[in-house]
């Protein structure tokens, strides 16, 4: 299947994609709201909650503004590269859960995506009241896995 032909069929099978779908199927992240399912061979994941899909959404979109100078954007409407992508989701729901949670150590996976958002805008009425402080240091820090070297790479 060609990417133009895949894309579409994501679109029309997927229209409450999990806006987490990188970190929960790199197993960084779990969320019980998220169904992975298959197209085309390929893995995705789908939000069965809209009213968590669309809070979720705005989480990563205010990291994603508050993070921009750490992580070189100029436009903050761009799509990402899957490395930004991944800092931003995976270095945001660690700073969360560190700025929440500061007495333990951050889990691996992140166990409740769902959960720990919910928990943030009850504790601190909403995103834009987020310590940012202590949550962009952990996206700037955090560095998905290692590309492995291969024949042509010195």
């Amino acid at each position: 299947m060609d990417e133009d032909a895949y894309r579409q069929t994501y679109e029309e099978v997927n229209a409450n994609y999990c806006v987490f779908e990188k970190s929960i199927l790199t197993t960084q992240a779990r969320c019980g709201f998220c169904q992975k399912m298959l197209i085309a061979e390929r893995e995705a994941a789908n939000c069965r909650d809209l009213s968590h899909q669309k809070t979720c959404k705005q989480f990563l979109d205010v990291m994603k503004e508050q993070a921009r100078f750490s992580l070189k954007l100029r436009d903050t409407s761009q799509m990402l590269g899957h490395a930004k992508a991944i800092k931003i989701q995976i270095g945001g729901l660690r700073g969360l859960h560190q700025a929440l949670n500061p007495e333990h150590p951050i889990p691996m996976p992140i166990p409740e995506i769902a959960g720990l958002i919910d928990e943030a805008i009850e504790r601190y009425g909403s995103f834009e009241n987020l310590p940012f402080s202590s949550i962009i240091p952990c996206i700037s820090a955090y560095e998905g896995r290692k590309r492995r070297g291969g024949k042509n790479r010195r």
